[in-house]
Formats: C-alpha cells, sequence, structure tokens
C-alpha cells in the first residue's frame, strides 16, 4: 500500500510475499550478486545560477562527437558477448527458480503448521524515489498482518517519520502485538526555505 505524507514523500507498507527468495539465490554467483535496498540520505546541492549557459567552444564538441562514435563502437562488440552470456545463464536461472519453488513450498507448510509470523515492511522513499530513506521490518500473526497495514497507512498520512518509539505508533504496534525487527532511518525533513534538518 502507497501513502504519501504531510511533506510529500512516498511511503510503502507491504506484507512480504515470498521472503524465502533472499535464502535461495544461486544466480547471484554469476551476477556478482543482488542489490539490497540501501539507506542514503537527501543531500542536496543548491544549483549554480551564476553564470547562466555558456556556449561550447568547436572543440569541445569535436571530442563530444569523437566520445559518442567510440561509445557506439564498443556498444556493437560488447553486445554479441553480453547475449552469450545470457544464454549461458538461463540454465541456472531455470535452477534457481526450481529451488526458489521448493524453498517456498516448504515455508508455506511451516507457516501453515508452525503459525510463523508474517513480515511487514515500511518503508519510506525520497521525494523523487530514487533512493531509500526509511526502512523497519515488523513481524505480527498472519490474520493481523491485513488489518496492521491498514492501521498504518492511515497512520503514516498524518506523519513526516516512522518511529517505532513514537507513542501513538507504539500503541499500535502494541495492540497487534507486532515485533520491531529491524528499524532504520536517515529520513531528513525539509523546511519551507529548502534546507534540510532533523
Amino acid at each position: 500500500m502507497k501513502v504519501i505524507d504531510l511533506e510529500g514523500r512516498e511511503w510503502t507498507v507491504d506484507r512480504r510475499f515470498a521472503p524465502w527468495r533472499r535464502w535461495v539465490q544461486p544466480i547471484a554467483g554469476l551476477t556478482g550478486g543482488y542489490r539490497q535496498h540501501k539507506l542514503t540520505a537527501d543531500w542536496k546541492f543548491p544549483a549554480d545560477d551564476g553564470t547562466g549557459e555558456r556556449e561550447e567552444e568547436p572543440v569541445h564538441k569535436v571530442a563530444r562527437g569523437l566520445w559518442g562514435a567510440l561509445a557506439t563502437v564498443e556498444l556493437l562488440l560488447h553486445l554479441p558477448v553480453y547475449l552469450l552470456l545470457g544464454l549461458l545463464q538461463l540454465p541456472v536461472l531455470a535452477l534457481e527458480l526450481l529451488c526458489q519453488g521448493v524453498a517456498g513450498s516448504f515455508a508455506r507448510m511451516v507457516r501453515w503448521f508452525r503459525k510463523a509470523p508474517r513480515r511487514v515492511d515500511v518503508a519510506g522513499w525520497h521525494r523523487e524515489h530514487r533512493s531509500l530513506a526509511s526502512l523497519t521490518i515488523l513481524k505480527v500473526r498472519e490474520d493481523l498482518a491485513a488489518p496492521l497495514v491498514a492501521e498504518l497507512s492511515g497512520l503514516l498520512r498524518e506523519r513526516v517519520m516512522f518511529d517505532p518509539g513514537d507513542p501513538a505508533v507504539h500503541e499500535v504496534l502494541t495492540r497487534f502485538d507486532v515485533r520491531v525487527e529491524r528499524h532504520r532511518t536517515v529520513l531528513l525533513r525539509r523546511s519551507a526555505s529548502g534546507s534540510a534538518h532533523r
């Protein structure tokens, strides 16, 4: 579920559909690992408005044209290699999907018989949605996951940060018997003038 807070940031509150995909990743060995969500600060630098646009010198235009031609030649040389590598990785990808299916079936059986908790992620994104500013991982009983997502989404509309220690948030988490697995945030709020502060 997506929510826009008072400062215009986007929050997502999601029940994790397939957590076993983190456990079974054989193709990660070939590709150098999967990208993980990483929190980043919302640092902005003022634009340099001093001189405006200057006309490019002819030498720079020629250099840029040569650079573009070299980049095109390199792309044409590397394209067959990338296609061949993609074809070689297909069997490993099929193996990964098969392993994930087996692991997912096992995880589903454990969830049915042992009443394993459901994971709910509360993630806050910077205004440009390019990077993660806040991530909280919660564990809750499966039958309470959907009502928790709905209640947290309503709560986030009135806030600009998600803090499990905040009294209103803590009351919701206590009422749903939620365990906070992890909470990290580097969310910087902006004042009307555009300066960043905590």
